[in-house]
């Protein structure tokens, strides 16, 4: 009888660490880019984006979840007091679209367990021209966070729009300020 409960109890605890996904580390520059290279195959597939629309993130909102159903690649930095970062995501084929999400603070969580975060920032493809200084109908996204009397950690994602799940890109984070 308790045979089947432990084998459940470490399927289940096996399953939970398997499914967990990590954020690659990076080293950034002060006043100055730094640029990276990635490919949506190192992502993950993250079926459940509610976490993303909930007022304690609202990094996008749930109409738009089909420009985040992709494979999700995830980074994390940190961002010094007295800063501002600017990511810029470039997919290497223009014909690929690919979305671009960062968020500071999180307390080390990774979405989909992201129960709140600082703020929160989000750039996709528009299907429609805005009048606006940036271009939201090209290739290229970028978000921007600021932050002002503390540093916070960064989580930045790379997501494939419309369930894309391979595809390079090149993304470049400018930290202006300390």
């Amino acid at each position: 009888m308790r045979c089947p409960l432990i084998v459940f109890l470490f399927c289940t605890s096996a399953g939970s660490f398997f499914a967990q996904h990590t954020a690659t580390e990076l080293q950034l520059l002060s006043n100055d880019i730094s640029v990276f290279e990635g490919d949506l195959e190192d992502g993950i597939d993250m079926p459940d984006l509610s976490w993303a629309w909930v007022s304690n993130n609202a990094c996008f909102v749930e109409p738009r979840r089909d420009k985040f159903s992709g494979s999700h690649v995830l980074y994390r930095t940190a961002l010094p007091k007295y800063s501002t970062m600017i990511i810029r995501l470039i997919p290497n084929d223009p014909k690929n679209e690919m979305s671009l999400y960062a968020y500071s603070g999180g307390r080390g969580a990774l979405p989909p367990e992201l129960a709140s975060c600082v703020s929160c920032e989000a750039d996709f493809k528009s299907d429609r021209p805005f009048a606006t200084v940036r271009d939201r109908t090209g290739p290229n996204r970028e978000v921007e966070l600021r932050a002002v009397n503390r540093g916070y950690p960064i989580t930045i994602g790379v997501v494939g729009a419309d369930g894309l799940s391979s595809g390079g890109y090149r993304f470049e984070v400018e930290i202006k300020g300390r």
